[in-house]
C-alpha cells in the first residue's frame, strides 16, 4: 500500500491470528510428504503445512515499521471473533527437513519487491471491503467512505 500512498487497512482490532507459509515451503512440504509415506497399517498422521502464525495487527506493525506506511483500523466486515488463537505446530515437517521461510527471514522482502513492481496496477476502488457477512456487519462498515482512499503517484517504499 505504501508504494501507492494508501494506508494499510486492518479489520477490527487486528487480533485475528493467521497462518503464513511461503509457496516454496508448500512445495517442499509436499515433497517431504511424498518422500516419507506412512507405513502400511500405521495410523494417519497430521502434518501442518505452516511456517508461522501471527496476529494481523503484528503483521501490520511489521509492514509499517519496514515501509513507513500508515496503519488504519476499520470496522470488520467479517463475522469473526475480534481476537483468536491459532495454535498449530510444524514440528513433523521440520524434523523431516523443512527450514521454513518466515516473515522476518525473507517473505516480507519478497512481497515488498512484488508490490513495488506492480504498484501501477493498484485499483483503489478495490481496497475497502465491498462484501459483508451479514446486514449487521454492512451497517457497521457503512461509515467507511470509499472516496477516502487516495493514491499518491510518487509515494515510494524505503526511498526506492
Amino acid at each position: 500500500m505504501k508504494p501507492r500512498g494508501v494506508p494499510l487497512t486492518v479489520y477490527g482490532t487486528g487480533g485475528q491470528t493467521r497462518g503464513f507459509i511461503h509457496i516454496t515451503d508448500t512445495a517442499k512440504c509436499i515433497e517431504i510428504a511424498i518422500n516419507n509415506p506412512p507405513v502400511k497399517g500405521d495410523r494417519v498422521e497430521i502434518f501442518n503445512q505452516i511456517a508461522e502464525t501471527r496476529r494481523v495487527r503484528d503483521v501490520a506493525g511489521l509492514v509499517a515499521k519496514q515501509t513507513g506506511v500508515e496503519v488504519k483500523n476499520i470496522p470488520n466486515p467479517r463475522q469473526e471473533a475480534a481476537e483468536n488463537e491459532l495454535e498449530v505446530a510444524n514440528r513433523k515437517f521440520c524434523n523431516l527437513g523443512l527450514d521454513p521461510t518466515t516473515l522476518d527471514t525473507g517473505l516480507f522482502d519478497e512481497v515488498t519487491e512484488i508490490v513495488k513492481k506492480y504498484k501501477s496496477r493498484c485499483d483503489p476502488t478495490k481496497i475497502l471491503p465491498a462484501s459483508f457477512w451479514n446486514k449487521k456487519r454492512a451497517a457497521e462498515c457503512a461509515e467507511i467512505d470509499p472516496n477516502s482512499i487516495k493514491i499518491e503517484e510518487k509515494a515510494e517504499v524505503n526511498g526506492s
